[in-house]
């Protein structure tokens, strides 16, 4: 409850057009809260867990809040304990907990890896943050591990789907059979792999942010954004099968909400987008569930929802909803549960801390923060 109280304060104090800050009180908060030794903890599990999308949003967080000890610290349990030691040859677990029981063949731990499998959105925020640290903390280490971390994804996580072309797969296993592929729109942020296509340009990375956006433009009949999509062997975008539109989904109006005002694709999602802008007007805050076939939404999303959608609120002449969701982010976060808490506050990081300023995207998804322009911690 204090750390939602923070939190409160901090965003009923600070309105969008305020100067930025040098320090991040929302992000000392979830440190408090979430990150022991470098670990961040998703207790609304009872194994306690700890995911490979947790640990990239903290590197990306500290970054933005230039806090390199923390930074150090969650990369290195990352390392140690998701990627066998070396994020240069081995993509991160994305799933680290409480063990059943002690398990002799681990060496009697009470912790370990529970799914070894990779998870492609964190692997690519781990390794964006890593170049971006490197640029903007004059680090060679970070830059390279991120490059090398950046070559497996290509490598493994990648693929060339027919309709699409070359495409980002949820994981290395277990998304692709047959002809047959099951995505998650959410999963590849385009300002980020702009970033690599700018850096990168002999890899190819310029085609795989195609493919994300056309994937996230076709995916959304109705103007709203599935989180899961299935295309089926040599299947056209017709036939393509939805997912209700939810928790992953929620992600997608928040990235495209963060992309540069002159990012030559924003005002295409933007317009198609805008039956989503309508609904949190109507529905007096975000669904929380979507039938993106037909657009028919039910039920009210918890206050991290409104917390992301406030970058996307932001490109519609909707100032009354706009100052309405940022009251209920505050608001409700202070009744907020401890299963909603870890999410609620990784989406108010991102979407109250770009509302704020502590942070922006470049065009070609460079990160651009308050620390940088004056403002040292």
């Amino acid at each position: 409850m204090k750390y939602a109280l923070l939190f409160i304060s901090v965003l009923l104090a600070f309105p969008a057009s305020a100067d930025p800050l040098c320090e991040w009180p929302h992000w000392e908060s979830f440190k408090a809260a979430y990150i022991e030794n470098g670990r961040v903890i998703d207790r609304s599990d009872p194994r306690h867990i700890t995911t490979s999308e947790g640990q990239s949003y903290a590197m990306f967080f500290a970054l933005v809040a230039n806090d390199r000890s923390s930074f150090d610290q969650v990369l290195g349990w990352t390392q140690r304990e998701l990627a066998g030691g070396d994020l240069a040859a081995y993509l991160p677990a994305w799933l680290w907990g409480r063990l059943d029981s002690e398990d002799s063949s681990r060496g009697g731990k009470k912790y370990g890896v529970l799914d070894n499998n990779s998870a492609s959105d964190s692997d690519l925020w781990i390794a964006y943050s890593l170049i971006e640290a490197g640029r903007l903390w004059h680090h060679y280490y970070y830059a390279s591990l991120g490059y090398l971390l950046l070559e497996q994804i290509r490598r493994y996580e990648v693929v060339d789907i027919p309709s699409l072309g070359l495409s980002l797969l949820p994981a290395p296993m277990g998304f692709a059979s047959d002809g047959e592929f099951r995505v998650n729109p959410s999963y590849a942020p385009l300002q980020i792999l702009d970033r690599f296509a700018t850096l990168y340009p002999q890899k190819n990375w310029d085609k795989v942010s195609a493919s994300a956006y056309k994937l996230l433009l076709q995916s959304m009949p109705k103007g709203y954004s599935p989180d899961w999509v299935k295309i089926p062997a040599g299947s056209s975008a017709a036939n393509w099968v939805l997912d209700v539109g939810s928790y992953d989904a929620i992600r997608n109006y928040l990235w495209v909400g963060m992309l540069a005002d002159s990012h030559p694709q924003k005002p295409t999602l933007i317009l198609a987008m805008k039956p989503m802008a309508d609904a949190v007007e109507k529905n007096d805050g975000p669904p929380e569930e979507i039938n993106t076939s037909t657009g028919v939404y039910s039920g009210t999303g918890p206050a991290g929802f409104s917390a992301a959608l406030l970058p996307f609120l932001t490109q519609y002449d909707k100032k009354e909803t706009l100052i309405q969701q940022r009251e209920r982010a505050a608001g409700l976060l202070a009744n907020a549960t401890e299963n909603e808490r870890y999410y609620s506050s990784v989406l108010a990081l991102f979407g109250v801390g770009w509302d704020q300023n502590y942070f922006q995207f470049s065009k070609d998804g460079a990160l651009h923060t308050a620390w940088q322009t004056g403002c040292q911690s």
